[in-house]
């Protein structure tokens, strides 16, 4: 076959897939592990992505080990961060070293750093062989796959849609007691939606949830309610013995992190250097509002509207960084996507900053008796402030996860610091080219 031959029929795949997700999914479970790997290769990188997205996640890491260097390189470098930890996970440390031996530090780190679960989450103890099905098969297609993927001696199955989110689960006896035609859809209407955890989940979650119902196993989910793997009882067992151990380790203070139950020395200890960081940090503000000290001896009306701005400017970061800090404890994001998240963090800046802007605005005209000058330079500085916030509030908890900190106790303190200095500088520069007008 010529090469244009071969490359129009990657074409057609790539369209197939991008555009008929459910039925491509439906096909490529059908398939046996070696026809698998023939048919997507070749693949465009994103194209690729939608493969291991639509299948199983046993079926993504079989696929995934099997593939060329250079199309597992391509991944690793551009797949978002789910879709990294649903092929990375479950395979041993070995072979992951193997699979990063071509990367760039910078990318070896981000990637090893997105792999770095607490050793009490259920990531640590998630196995990826977890038998599923799709909801738009009856029940002898769906035995019919289950006699070909299982590697377990599962009692059940868990089924999912065509973008691979768990939607039920059925046993096996259910399967086997129901006539052959009868479609998976009428089985999980007759059944109770089934408890999940997040992968980066605690074990307490874990721990909780089998004292309180009798289940087998646990389906592992990420943050779009894909089925990434599961936990199974003996893995609960461990789990609910490893969370006895450290409910006695807590009662005597054994732990190398402050908790809520540390010593009031510990707390001293790890909160005061941050405090004497922060003090300085307050020092470097108040700094930069004494460069401008003639001009606000001069307008003292600026003294009083300063807060306004250094305020709202914080609030504004604090909220990217809340948002920032979720998505990386729970692996929504990483540092390679910062330029997109930058993108949507620069428009809801300018648009909270507008918005706010207009409001203070009004407020300021009213209050200093129609003063056009210090009208503008709130609006300005408001605009200005509320954007840079937003992006620093994003970047400061990214950068301090990527060189190894600990974004949720250092990020506020830079971000105050930013956020005051910048609402200062930005608020008394413009007021000091402005100054004609006030």
């Amino acid at each position: 076959m010529n090469t244009a031959a071969v490359n129009a029929i990657a074409e057609l795949k790539q369209y197939y897939v991008e555009h008929f997700p459910s039925e491509a999914s439906r096909v490529l479970q059908s398939l046996d592990d070696d026809q698998l790997r023939s048919e997507t290769e070749g693949l465009a990188a994103n194209t690729f992505e939608d493969v291991i997205d639509l299948i199983p996640p046993a079926l993504a890491v079989s696929l995934f080990t099997e593939i060329s260097q250079d199309v597992k390189q391509e991944f690793l470098v551009h797949a978002p961060p789910r879709l990294l930890l649903k092929v990375l996970l479950p395979v041993q440390p070995t072979t992951r070293e193997e699979w990063f031996e071509d990367l760039q530090r910078s990318e070896r780190i981000e990637i090893e750093h997105l792999l770095s679960f607490p050793t009490q989450s259920v990531a640590s103890v998630m196995e990826s062989s977890v038998g599923s099905i799709q909801i738009g098969m009856n029940v002898d297609e769906a035995l019919d796959q289950i006699r070909v993927r299982s590697t377990e001696n599962d009692s059940f199955a868990f089924v999912t849609d065509n973008s691979n989110c768990l939607v039920g689960r059925v046993t096996m006896q259910e399967l086997a007691l129901s006539h052959g035609l009868t479609p998976l859809r009428d089985l999980i209407a007759r059944s109770e939606a089934p408890i999940t955890v997040r992968v980066s989940e605690n074990y307490d979650v874990v721990a909780d949830l089998i004292g309180d119902s009798e289940i087998d196993a646990l389906p592992v989910v990420d943050n779009e309610m894909k089925l990434v793997g599961v936990v199974r009882h003996e893995q609960l067992r461990d789990v609910v013995e490893t969370h006895a151990q450290s409910d006695l380790q807590r009662m005597v203070g054994v732990s190398t992190e402050e908790h809520a139950n540390s010593r009031g020395s510990l707390a001293v200890r790890h909160r005061l250097p941050w405090l004497f960081i922060n003090l300085l940090t307050a020092f470097l503000a108040a700094s930069v509002v004494g460069l401008f000290e003639n001009l606000i001896a001069q307008f003292t009306a600026l003294a009083v509207l300063l807060p306004i701005v250094a305020g709202q400017s914080g609030n504004a970061g604090s909220q990217a960084m809340a948002v920032a800090i979720r998505g990386l404890a729970l692996r929504e994001i990483s540092l390679r996507e910062w330029y997109k998240l930058s993108r949507k963090e620069l428009f809801v800046g300018i648009c909270n900053g507008v918005l706010i802007a207009i409001v203070c605005a009004i407020a300021v005209f009213v209050w200093s008796g129609q003063s056009i000058g210090l009208t503008i330079v709130i609006s300005l500085s408001m605009v200005i402030a509320l954007t840079i916030a937003g992006v620093s509030g994003l970047l400061v908890p990214m950068v301090l996860s990527r060189f190894g900190q600990d974004p949720a106790t250092a990020s506020s303190i830079i971000l105050t610091t930013i956020t005051d200095v910048v609402g200062f500088f930005v608020f008394l520069g413009i007021a000091l080219l402005l100054a004609g007008l006030i």
